[in-house]
């Protein structure tokens, strides 16, 4: 009976072990926000800070939370405070700043509601 057990229990990890291994590349297959004719990358800067430390995820989703309401100039100055945090990983810096880029982009174009 145990070594039904145990030879079950093996065979299943052995049919869950690939899927486990391998990395997940979901956040690059996220499409991105399409503002005013712009692609800017907001579910893969989402993607990107899941596992992030609390305090940095909060700034990120706070500066979500202002893209969403087009309030472009202030999600910039909360990614760009982000972008000084020292615990950032290149991928997450470099991710960052292309979000801004595109941010700026999106708000020569289109007038910001907090400045309304």
């Amino acid at each position: 009976m145990k070594m039904r057990v145990i030879g079950g229990s093996f065979l299943l990890a052995l049919v869950l072990f690939p899927g486990a291994c391998g990395k997940s590349s979901q956040s690059a297959n996220l499409p991105p926000m399409e503002i005013s004719g712009v692609n800017v990358d907001i579910p893969q800067l989402s993607a990107e800070f899941v596992k992030a430390p609390v305090d940095l995820q909060s700034q990120v989703n706070e500066a979500v939370t202002k893209v969403r309401y087009r309030r472009y100039v202030q999600a910039m100055m909360g990614l760009d405070e982000v972008l000084k945090n020292p615990g950032l990983n290149d991928k997450q810096k470099q991710l960052l700043t292309k979000v801004m880029d595109q941010l700026k982009e999106v708000s020569s174009k289109v007038p910001d509601q907090g400045t309304q």
